[in-house]
């Protein structure tokens, strides 16, 4: 005879007079280990409610009197939860590279943190986005998160920020329908995209609460001049705008009530253009202009206060023509990347009649000494000059920090680099003579303040360095992210 269960063959089966046993019956020891299983079974079961229970009951401990933070009020958990938050610039971007805290990892730590979480919408305003090689499912989960975040900001202004970085056009379509449901939300909107997008966007968005719009179009992924239709249907009206390889004609914008603009690649047609269409701006960035035109017809902005100008090349003749063509009644600040506009700044603040106070110099090209080969007029009313980046010989910057041509300057603020080329060149110890007053000096200018001023981690080993012990023996103040010479 056999045991159907453990094919095992023997006359011993019957040993136990108590226990029938059928033909082909199980053992008597299979019958033990089968009814031990089902002890098992019932224990783990019996422990798996134990726990449930048991989590449940102290997610009702900790809500009845638990941890500091559930006796807290609901304002200053959501006050303690933004602190958490990663920090954005005024795009949505975030600040840092490091491994961010999200809403959601805060709605998945307890039932007390969820419930703050996922009751406060204005933890849910940005929609940061970035496609990349998912897979389908992926994708689906993606889409999924981003209705999620869109229903938790209920009404709430949104803060859009979309960027490409090798997704496919099914869930670049699929992220662009989900958003678009909430379109007459859009606060900020930030595109990091092929021009193609235009294809996908659905033509009922309705943006005219838009305030902030920025748009970046690779020049690897199309050719400029294929760009055709707007981008938007309806024309929007931001206040603030970002627009690199994009050609204005083909946006749809009413430059009304625009205070901010910072644009690349516009010739100076295009540039005259947005001059002349935004009289409420205040602040303008042109970087790279497209040398298309080398002529500009003259242009009058009376609200304009700070101005910017980064070259990609020497501009001689076309650093000529823009400035010459500029009259900025309201110009109180100045940036720029090239030496050479030096030439054609004290011109243009003598033919606005405006009060330029501060001077901000960055990136160069190289030594442009051959400026001083003409007598250069002097800027009075420069008050605060900032030196970023000192590429060429320091010569040049000596010659305008000494020679009188910023008589008015009271603040004067550089980076690690410049500092380091004035202080082997002997430049610093004439500076810090400028701090204290004297009567035989032909000028009036008196420097109050003179801050060197980095990325602190860049000061974390200069104090260590034989730099670091000649500034130790100078009257210097520390700050986190720099020094004061006092």
């Amino acid at each position: 005879m056999s045991c159907w269960l453990c094919g095992l063959e023997t006359t011993e089966l019957s040993t136990n007079p108590k226990e029938p046993i059928c033909e082909n019956g199980p053992c008597q020891i299979c019958n033990a280990v089968a009814k031990v299983d089902e002890e098992i079974n019932q224990a783990v079961a019996a422990l798996r409610r134990l726990i449930d229970k048991r989590c449940d009951l102290r997610s009702e401990q900790n809500r009845v009197h638990g941890t500091l933070i559930h006796r807290l009020p609901v304002e200053l958990k959501n006050y303690i939860f933004e602190l958490l938050l990663p920090s954005r610039d005024e795009w949505g971007e975030f600040s840092h590279t490091e491994l961010s805290v999200m809403p959601s990892y805060f709605g998945s730590v307890c039932r007390g943190w969820r419930d703050v979480v996922w009751s406060n919408p204005s933890f849910w305003t940005t929609i940061h986005i970035v496609l990349g090689q998912e897979s389908t499912s992926g994708a689906l989960s993606r889409i999924g998160s981003v209705n999620d975040w869109i229903l938790r900001s209920r009404s709430l202004p949104l803060q859009i920020v979309l960027r490409d970085e090798g997704g496919s056009k099914e869930q670049f379509k699929a992220v662009i329908d989900a958003i678009s449901q909430c379109s007459s939300r859009w606060h900020s909107l930030s595109l990091d995209l092929p021009w193609t997008l235009n294809a996908y966007l659905p033509s009922n968005l309705q943006c005219r609460s838009l305030k902030k719009l920025r748009i970046i179009c690779r020049k690897e992924w199309i050719d400029i001049g294929e760009q055709s239709g707007p981008l938007f249907l309806y024309p929007v009206t931001p206040e603030e705008i970002e627009i690199s390889g994009v050609v204005p004609r083909s946006l749809q914008i009413s430059w009304n009530h625009l205070t901010f603009a910072k644009v690349t690649n516009f010739d100076f047609g295009e540039i005259a253009q947005l001059l002349g269409h935004a009289p409420l701006m205040t602040h303008f960035q042109v970087w790279s202009p497209s040398l298309w035109t080398t002529s500009m017809r003259p242009i009058i902005h009376r609200r304009l206060k700070v101005f910017g100008t980064r070259w990609d090349k020497y501009p001689f003749s076309s650093a000529a023509s823009l400035l010459t063509s500029l009259t900025l009644p309201s110009l109180q600040e100045f940036h720029t990347n090239a030496m050479i506009t030096l030439k054609y700044l004290p011109a243009l603040v003598q033919r606005s009649s405006c009060l330029l106070t501060k001077l901000r110099l960055f990136k160069d090209f190289g030594d442009e000494s051959p400026i001083f080969d003409s007598l250069l007029s002097p800027l009075p009313g420069v008050t605060n000059l900032v030196v970023e980046t000192l590429d060429y010989d320091p010569g040049t910057i000596s010659k305008l920090l000494l020679d009188g041509y910023f008589p008015d300057m009271r603040h004067l603020t550089l980076r690690l680099e410049p500092f380091r080329f004035l202080l082997d060149s002997g430049a610093i110890s004439p500076l810090l003579d400028l701090k204290q007053p004297r009567h035989d000096r032909p000028y009036k200018g008196k420097l109050h303040k003179f801050l060197v001023i980095d990325h602190a981690y860049i000061f974390d080993d200069l104090w260590d360095s034989d730099l670091g012990e000649r500034l130790k023996a100078v009257d210097i103040s520390l700050m986190k992210n720099g020094f004061e010479f006092l």
